[in-house]
């Protein structure tokens, strides 16, 4: 574990713990490293989950599937950041969503459950660990709403320059990279890939945005 004690350090969920205090926290937390290969299934929706997943490396996919198996990516989970926290932290935690590795990737899987035992050790990880987690939840809450921005728009035009905004003020110009590819930016987008493809073309014969793959820039 010591060659991911960088990332740890550097992520919200470890946020202002020195590297002793990790070691302790991923200890306190049942910490096991497991490796998934591209697409294979991390969760999957009715699983019971007590654990949130930690991405070593790689890259993981959160998406939602009707009846009919029509899919719809919720999220995108980078290296650094986790997932599984809403349901891990819920009494009745069966996860409605499926998460998948989008790439070959490694997982630490954290026991969260433990900070709620009615026997903490005194130490001063387990509070910060609550207050870290308590901010996460609210920033993931703080990006749902966003996406729900973007889908409500009434067009797929509106819909991809919503999202492209967006990622230009994230990026702070007006050339980003994203992290999906069309099929994924679709699915996320709640719009058909096709029809999607040729607004792309259309906005781009326009001069509003040129792109190559996912490397796009707003004009």
């Amino acid at each position: 574990m010591d060659e991911y004690i960088g990332i740890l350090q550097k992520s919200a969920f470890f946020k202002g713990m020195d590297c002793d205090e990790i070691v302790k926290a991923v200890d306190f937390l049942d910490g096991k490293r497991r490796i998934y290969k591209k697409g294979q299934y991390i969760f999957r929706a009715g699983d019971n989950i007590s654990s949130v997943g930690f991405v070593l490396d790689g890259q993981a996919r959160i998406e939602k599937e009707d009846y009919y198996g029509n899919r719809s990516i919720i999220a995108s989970i980078a290296r650094g950041d986790i997932f599984g926290e809403v349901y891990a932290c819920r009494e009745n935690n069966a996860i409605s969503v499926n998460v998948f590795a989008a790439e070959d990737t490694a997982v630490l899987m954290l026991s969260v459950g433990n900070i709620f035992s009615e026997s903490l050790p005194e130490e001063s990880f387990c509070g910060r660990i609550t207050h870290n987690l308590i901010s996460i939840l609210a920033e993931k809450a703080f990006i749902l709403n966003r996406k729900i921005e973007h889908v409500t728009k009434r067009t797929t035009r509106e819909k991809l320059m919503s999202f492209f905004s967006e990622q230009a003020v994230i990026s702070g110009c007006p050339e980003f990279d994203i992290r999906f590819n069309r099929q994924e930016l679709a699915d996320f987008l709640c719009v058909d890939r096709s029809a999607m493809s040729g607004e792309l073309s259309k906005m781009r014969q326009e001069g509003i945005i040129s792109y190559s793959k996912n490397h796009f820039k707003l004009h």
